[in-house]
């Protein structure tokens, strides 16, 4: 903001006494005046616009943007004029404290204010809202299509009868084949051999090749076929959860329950003597 003073202002400062009767709006434009200054070069010197300084000197201090800003305005547009910048702004911010707008606190009071409401109307209202809704439910709700259940792909039928099923899916497929002898038949690799889980078992199944088959905990009920065309080798944490089952017939357990046990191998002639 610069703050150049008019060529002819005079070296000393105005006093401000005589002016004790005006506003300060009316000295700054009174002064102004007599320096034969216009609002525009006042402006242009100060880089404040014309429309403020001349809010300023009218009393229209709603047109500009803040007290802040309306101070700093009545010292920079005072001392560009030569006048006591402090002295201005004291006698400034006493004119404007009595032309504050104080809010106005009344408020229109309803007739009815006051007075309770209505409980029939309340219920009565209350009750057409929840049949309203209960009608748009019943009569307006979007019809929806019955869920239709697609069928198993063959995929995952093939991949559930795989190697463990219940024992007793494991025993009807027994019986189509041939029908249980009193004791386990081991007619060269024509025995079925199966570990039958009665505790939760960690398993591992490698094959010939040391390629793992089957690596996971197994449930109570599981039953895992062995296949008679492999030499297979089981290891397990828990031998006392295991069985071993021969043509339906129980042969032993591999171990005692939460042994460790390694390299069993998955022969039938490994258990029948």
């Amino acid at each position: 903001m610069q703050n150049a003073q008019p060529n002819n202002a005079p070296e000393a400062t105005i006093d401000l006494d005589s002016y004790n009767a005006m506003s300060v709006g009316e000295i700054l434009r009174k002064t102004r005046e007599h320096y034969g200054q216009s609002i525009n070069d006042v402006a242009m010197n100060l880089n404040i616009r014309p429309q403020q300084l001349n809010a300023l000197e009218q009393g229209h201090l709603d047109q500009i943007p803040g007290r802040v800003y309306a101070i700093g305005f009545v010292r920079s547009y005072s001392e560009y004029l030569g006048l006591d910048g402090d002295k201005m702004v004291h006698i400034f911010k006493a004119q404007s404290v009595g032309k504050r707008v104080k809010p106005s606190l009344s408020f229109p009071v309803l007739a009815h204010e006051g007075n309770d409401p209505n409980i029939h109307m309340i219920i009565f209202s209350l009750t057409g809202i929840i049949l309203f809704i209960a009608y748009l439910s019943i009569f307006h709700a979007p019809a929806r299509a019955p869920a239709t259940i697609p069928p198993v792909p063959e995929a995952i039928k093939e991949k559930t009868i795989s190697m463990f099923e219940p024992a007793k899916r494991a025993a009807e497929e027994r019986a189509k084949v041939k029908t249980q002898s009193a004791a386990p038949s081991l007619d060269g690799l024509s025995a079925t051999m199966e570990l039958r889980v009665s505790e939760e078992s960690w398993v591992e199944i490698t094959n010939e090749a040391g390629a793992v088959v089957v690596r996971q905990i197994l449930k109570p009920g599981a039953v895992f076929i062995v296949p008679d065309d492999q030499n297979l080798t089981l290891a397990t944490g828990n031998a006392g959860g295991l069985s071993v089952f021969i043509d339906g017939k129980k042969i032993s357990t591999l171990g005692k329950t939460a042994q460790v046990r390694r390299g069993i191998a998955l022969k039938a002639e490994s258990f029948v003597n």
